[in-house]
């Protein structure tokens, strides 16, 4: 989730429709036909996994100029105030609770962007991307943990898959895997913290004002921590300064007004499968840019974490329970 609120942003990795509200996710727009609308919906989450997946190409290339924890504290700053920005009515909504929701989504978001980040300096876009799509698949199992509600067959099948892929994409001679991608599998873990959190607060707190609030704090997290890890400076070039406010406005603000709009008008689990696909295009143009090999053991490794995301979110929880990971908006 660069993939972000994944807010997923991902990413920024947001949460499930509140139980109030799921009888207007499908209200159709005027003059607009449903099968039209919820087409329009699909184009436009398309249009952020593919967006999702060319930043990990973007921010390979920044943080070598700026340093991944400089780049995460800029991007966040940045998207924090633009988010504020097209959202100024949700700022004078927030209570007191909802700062306490927005520290603990913070939190899982500062811990998933900078092992991610950092993570990437040692590995590729690609595997990058795959390895971060697999907290699709954790979601069910940490859901298990916290709710003691155990995941169905088929999600536990899609899980096996998932990790197959994952050794083939990673795994090493003696079974080890480079540091590189192993943060990415920390960051993954991240995220989907994020998106279980996120489902227990979801039926208290409006999604808008738990995207502003926890990009907000994990803004706060990065001014705080960054200073003691980095040289915090603003004296980089222009290309790695375009990365940081193309991230912040294409995996925050586009990617969080979108799925607020598009999550209306199609099912969580449509947008969930979707949204997924940003392993895929991280693969796709880490291959046109030359930063990733088309090997079989990549093409194998990644199509078996894609299979195992599209099980895991193609069918219900045990007993027909839904998903937790059918996730609202996040900021990748």
């Amino acid at each position: 989730m660069t993939q972000g609120p994944a807010e997923s942003p991902q990413a920024e990795t947001l949460s499930a429709t509140p139980p109030g509200d799921a009888d207007q996710r499908h209200a159709p727009l005027p003059g607009m036909p449903d099968r039209r609308r919820a087409h329009i919906a699909d184009a436009a989450l398309l249009s952020v996994a593919v967006v999702w997946g060319l930043n990990f190409v973007v921010i390979k290339d920044a943080i070598a100029d700026t340093g991944p924890m400089t780049y995460l504290l800029w991007r966040h700053i940045l998207g924090a105030i633009m988010l504020a920005a097209v959202m100024p009515r949700t700022v004078g909504e927030i209570r007191r609770r909802d700062w306490l929701h927005g520290v603990v989504l913070g939190g899982c978001l500062f811990v998933a962007f900078a092992t991610q980040t950092i993570g990437l300096q040692w590995t590729t876009p690609g595997k990058s991307g795959f390895i971060t799509s697999l907290n699709i698949v954790m979601v069910p199992f940490l859901y298990w943990v916290v709710a003691r509600r155990s995941p169905g067959w088929l999600q536990i099948a899609g899980a096996a898959l998932a990790t197959v892929g994952l050794g083939f994409l990673s795994l090493r001679g003696g079974f080890g895997m480079g540091r590189g991608d192993l943060l990415t599998l920390v960051g993954a873990l991240g995220f989907a913290g994020q998106i279980v959190a996120t489902g227990f607060f979801a039926s208290r707190t409006r999604p808008a004002v738990l995207a502003l609030t926890q990009i907000l704090a994990a803004a706060m997290l990065f001014v705080v921590v960054t200073p003691f890890v980095e040289h915090v400076t603003v004296d980089f070039g222009a290309s790695a300064w375009a990365a940081i406010i193309w991230t912040a406005a294409s995996g925050t603000v586009f990617g969080f007004v979108v799925q607020a709009w598009a999550q209306k008008s199609t099912t969580s689990t449509r947008a969930a499968v979707i949204l997924g696909l940003e392993g895929l295009f991280a693969g796709i143009f880490g291959v046109v840019f030359g930063l990733d090999a088309l090997t079989l053991r990549f093409t194998l490794g990644a199509t078996l974490i894609l299979a195992g995301v599209i099980v895991i979110e193609a069918v219900p929880g045990r007993g027909g329970e839904p998903n937790p990971a059918d996730a609202l908006p996040r900021a990748d």
